[in-house]
């Protein structure tokens, strides 16, 4: 294969990883040219969308290539971020670029996942912890663990199978809101119970990015990012707003 045509699949593949896994623009960027000045390329342009990544890599003044990759998901995950910034460190001249690309495409060996059923408990753990920091007794914390780890697993099911995102959040707002308002049934804390089994719904990490784009410049990512976080904000609050009809409550404090 030609050098530098693996190289700028090296590059692309690199800050794809970077931009889909929840990196914010300029790590990405840092990162890609960090990784080509230790292979020995200086020239390099680079444009970043908010979902993709264009790269030109020239050597003696002429292009020799320019690729586009897109990054097919949008997710949050910090172990992968760090074994692609290991593996940036570890870059050298004489690197052979053929087996780090080969190491970089394998995703699932990157970063392993753990098991779904625990990432679910998790997610129910955390929901349930807030509520006992908002105030919450261990019944509002049962109530809490069960609605939101219920509306954690519909969320991955509506997500395998190809739901628009946005409406996977109303319906899973909307659904954990209902058990966990049911859950806690005659508890004068129950709003408690509500607010906090939807939070492993909140768009944080799109907000701080979105900050940090901004911040330094990289306007375009920075607002797509912002409007992101804003929709899936509202596609919660349109969730919650239905299930509060439903539970007949007129009031929520």
């Amino acid at each position: 294969m030609n050098q530098e045509k693996l190289t700028i699949d090296l590059l692309s593949q690199i800050g794809k990883l970077l931009l889909q896994h929840g990196a914010e623009t300029e790590l990405v960027e840092t990162s890609i040219k960090t990784a080509a000045m230790k292979l020995g390329y200086k020239n390099l342009e680079i444009l970043i969308f908010p979902n993709a990544i264009l790269l030109s890599l020239a050597s003696s003044g002429t292009l020799h290539n320019t690729r586009l990759y897109k990054a097919e998901r949008q997710d949050v995950n910090f172990r992968a971020l760090d074994r692609v910034s290991a593996m940036i460190e570890r870059i050298d001249a004489a690197t052979d670029r053929a087996k780090l690309l080969e190491e970089l495409q394998n995703e699932e060996g990157l970063s392993p996942m753990y098991p779904y059923y625990l990432r679910n408990i998790m997610a129910g753990l955390g929901c349930g912890a807030f509520s006992l920091l908002f105030g919450g007794d261990w019944s509002i914390f049962l109530a809490t663990f069960f609605a939101s780890s219920l509306g954690f697993y519909l969320n991955g099911f509506l997500l395998k199978r190809y739901f628009n995102p946005f409406i996977a959040i109303i319906l899973v707002s909307f659904t954990t809101t209902v058990y966990s308002g049911l859950f806690a049934l005659g508890n004068e804390a129950a709003h408690i119970a509500i607010a906090s089994s939807i939070l492993f719904l909140v768009p944080s990490v799109a907000f701080i990015n979105s900050v940090n784009d901004l911040t330094k410049r990289h306007y375009t990512t920075g607002l797509v990012r912002g409007v992101r976080g804003v929709i899936i904000s509202f596609a919660i609050a349109i969730g919650i707003s239905l299930a509060l009809h439903l539970l007949g409550v007129e009031k929520f404090i």
